[in-house]
């Protein structure tokens, strides 16, 4: 069985609030490092997660497989292959003086499986950035 990527971070805001901030603000802090074109608007059109570049067709990053606001969602996730998608649950949870988020990333089927050794050290990279952008986006609102 392959391991399963867990990242966490903590918010200073409550629960509801970093979950509006993810949902509906991603195209302000997700990394633009993080994206396929850097020009690429991010956002969530229904329940997936699409990146538009000027003059070039959207492509789907995510698509939302559960939504139970504000406290989780879990997406098929597709960056690094679309035709092995892996599976993300994202949870907002409530905490002393804030928001612990967590994600947890993992292989969805046996072609994801095979592929994830070569693909978890990218991912969890990855997690790294974005919840560092988050953070720093939520931090900033206050200042």
């Amino acid at each position: 069985m392959p391991e399963i990527l867990r990242r966490e971070i903590h918010l200073a805001c409550p629960p509801k609030h970093a979950f509006v901030v993810f949902i509906e603000q991603v195209d302000l802090w997700w990394p633009r490092s993080h994206r396929r074109n850097r020009e690429a608007q991010l956002y969530f059109d229904g329940d997936m997660l699409v990146e538009r570049a000027p003059g070039t067709a959207s492509w789907t990053m995510a698509r939302i497989t559960e939504r139970t606001d504000p406290a989780r969602l879990r997406l098929d996730w597709f960056p690094g292959s679309p035709d092995a998608p892996t599976d993300v649950e994202i949870t907002f949870a409530a905490a002393a003086h804030g928001t612990t988020i967590t994600i947890v990333h993992r292989p969805l089927s046996e072609a994801a499986a095979r592929a994830w050794p070569n693909r978890v050290a990218t991912f969890t990279n990855g997690w790294d950035a974005v919840l560092r952008a988050l953070a720093e986006a939520v931090a900033n609102e206050s200042t």
